[in-house]
């Protein structure tokens, strides 16, 4: 069962207290969670399963030495830890992805190292590590000197994430996670902090050496309100929650053109995974 646990009620955070009224789980069954647990897991074991295949090929081939793999993920998911569910939320089971690199002709073995990093800087890395020029435009930093001696190399611990999405709309196919007001939302990661920033509502903060699990918010803790305003001026540089939600509305407008358009046309759906009834199963 979820080792962090949440109760609806009304007077939780405002955000979470919509979107589990609007995803109807505002609460779940203990037989519904452990069949969701059980069925993540079953998927975490096919994809190990999977990676070992393509591991096997390159020991099998004479390439595993020096060939860099490189395992991520573009989020991980609630699955009832603070008894929420899917992607939307920034605590850690959310927003926090894995990151391990193996390269063992170039980077030492068995090494953790415990710096805050963000999902381009893999690529940065693996760039530096082949000898190309890094990307034009990219904030990545290249991960192989921390790797190497992260005793003597210097690096900033900050991260940042976003979540935004246009208010509910009629003539809209997947407004599932839209709000009636639109949802623009940001968390900063620097150092042992954590600030998630949502526009118009309450922000939450947390300490997550001392609260690795997120079950203390500190945002009202006068002891810490210095802390919270410097996070807060660093989430909001060159990053306007209003513009944001202009652009969203912009952006929504155009996406009712492109909707009508497909639904008057038709276009051809030629490219679809083919998801069988025999492929979703539970077993006894």
């Amino acid at each position: 069962m979820p080792r962090t646990r949440d109760p609806y009620s009304e007077s939780m955070h405002p955000y979470f207290k919509w979107w589990r009224k609007r995803s109807g789980i505002e609460s779940v069954t203990d037989e519904e969670i452990l069949r969701c647990r059980t069925a993540y897991w079953a998927l975490v074991t096919r994809m190990d399963e999977m990676i070992g295949e393509i591991v096997g090929a390159l020991k099998k081939n004479g390439f595993e030495d020096n060939t860099m793999v490189v395992y991520s993920s573009d989020h991980g998911e609630q699955l009832g830890e603070h008894d929420l569910w899917w992607k939307q939320p920034f605590y850690e089971d959310s927003a926090k992805v894995p990151a391990i690199i193996s390269w063992p002709n170039g980077l030492p073995m068995g090494r953790v190292v415990p710096n805050v990093i963000n999902q381009f800087d893999l690529n940065a890395t693996m760039l530096d590590a082949s000898a190309c020029d890094p990307l034009p435009r990219s904030h990545g930093r290249s991960l192989l000197n921390l790797l190497r001696d992260n005793q003597h190399t210097s690096w900033e611990n900050i991260a940042f994430s976003e979540f935004c999405m246009y208010p509910q709309s009629e003539g809209l196919p997947y407004d599932t996670h839209a709000s009636p007001n639109g949802t623009v939302q940001r968390m900063i990661r620097y150092e042992k902090w954590k600030l998630n920033y949502y526009h118009g509502m309450p922000s939450q903060l947390f300490n997550l050496e001392e609260d690795p699990y997120e079950e203390r918010d500190l945002s009202d803790d006068s002891t810490h309100s210095s802390t919270k305003d410097e996070l807060l001026l660093m989430l909001l540089e060159s990053w306007d929650p209003d513009l944001i939600s202009r652009d969203i509305r912009r952006i929504q407008n155009d996406e009712k053109i492109f909707s009508s358009w497909a639904a008057n046309t038709n276009p051809a759906d030629n490219y679809r995974w083919d998801l069988k009834p025999e492929m979703d199963y539970l077993s006894k």
